[in-house]
């Protein structure tokens, strides 16, 4: 039976869409479920580097865990940017004006990285209502873990069996 994701009641069909007399609510079809399953709310495989030059019109339709992996690769890369734009600036402080160029690129990608990372944090700071100081492996994985656990909880209500 065809459910609604987001209380397992039947949909029915009217005219080309589908409908949740529940919830007051018209469906998409990719998100109407069968016998009160719940969505699935991970992404098909997980972000890579490439997708950190997503748009941010286009980060905007990711989910949050793809958006908290992807914070976690931005705040890595500004990390490097930021330790050889430092041996920039020690080696100027020396003496050395060769190094005037290079001080002024990688400042401009740390620009870059920095408003990306304020991008991605304040999107996921809207969902969650917070901004993740730290994003380990382990707290990614314990994530996913618990988003595969409430997919299971299936949205059924047990009939009654009064005689």
């Amino acid at each position: 039976m065809k459910t609604c994701p987001y209380c397992g009641s039947g949909v029915e069909t009217v005219d080309t869409y589908l409908y949740c007399a529940f919830c007051d609510l018209h469906l998409c079809v990719k998100d109407v479920q069968e016998n009160g399953k719940r969505k699935n709310l991970l992404p098909e495989s997980q972000p890579s580097y490439e997708d950190l030059k997503c748009t941010t019109p286009e980060l905007m339709k990711k989910t949050t865990i793809e958006l908290l992996f992807l914070l976690k690769f931005a705040r890595a890369e500004r990390s490097s940017i930021y330790g050889r734009r430092t041996v920039f600036i020690k080696a100027m402080k020396t003496g050395e004006n060769d190094f005037t160029e290079g001080e002024r690129y990688t400042y401009g990608e740390y620009e870059y990285w920095t408003r990306k990372c304020f991008v991605l944090e304040n999107l996921i700071r809207e969902r969650i209502g917070y901004i993740p100081q730290k994003l380990t492996e382990p707290y990614l994985q314990n994530l996913v873990e618990r988003i595969n656990e409430s997919t299971k909880k299936r949205m059924i209500i047990q009939q009654s069996t009064l005689v």
